[in-house]
This record gives C-alpha cells, sequence and structure tokens, in this order.
C-alpha cells in the first residue's frame, strides 16, 4: 500500500497536481498488496483449521476428564458410607 501512494507523489509540476501519476507504479504496488493478501490467506485458512480441529480434541479430552471425576467422586462418596 505505501508503494501504491508513492506512486502519486511526485517531484511537483502540474500533472501531479491534477492527481496524474505513474500508472504502471501504481498498478505494480496493486499487484503487490494482492500477492502479500493471497499468501497471508494461505497461512491463514490452514492455521484455523488445524486450530479449530487440536481445539474440537482438547475440549474432548476436557468432556473425557470432566465425566471421569465425577465418577470419581461418587465412587469416594459411595465408599465412606
Amino acid at each position: 500500500m505505501i508503494e501504491i501512494f508513492g506512486s502519486q507523489v511526485g517531484t511537483g509540476g502540474a500533472s501531479q497536481a491534477m492527481g496524474g501519476g505513474n500508472p504502471a507504479q501504481l498498478a505494480h504496488g496493486i499487484s503487490v498488496a494482492l500477492y502479500n493478501t493471497a499468501f497471508g490467506l494461505i497461512v491463514a485458512i490452514p492455521a484455523l483449521i488445524f486450530w479449530r480441529y487440536f481445539r474440537s480434541l482438547v475440549d474432548a479430552y476436557l468432556l473425557t476428564l470432566e465425566l471421569a471425576s465425577e465418577q470419581f467422586v461418587r465412587h469416594i462418596l459411595r465408599l465412606r458410607k
């Protein structure tokens, strides 16, 4: 994005004051921004998939642990009676 804005700022003059700039440099800045977005998505989407997968594993282990602890407490209470 810095390259895009940098392409619009020149040394001055009438063409720069009227919004004229280097279109090739503008297009290059946009293409760099699109490439960065695509590579960011390539990294972020699999990371999110793995994070959700491992989080569901942890949730399943936690549920198993909670159920086992309830059974253990019931067993201890039965032994105390």
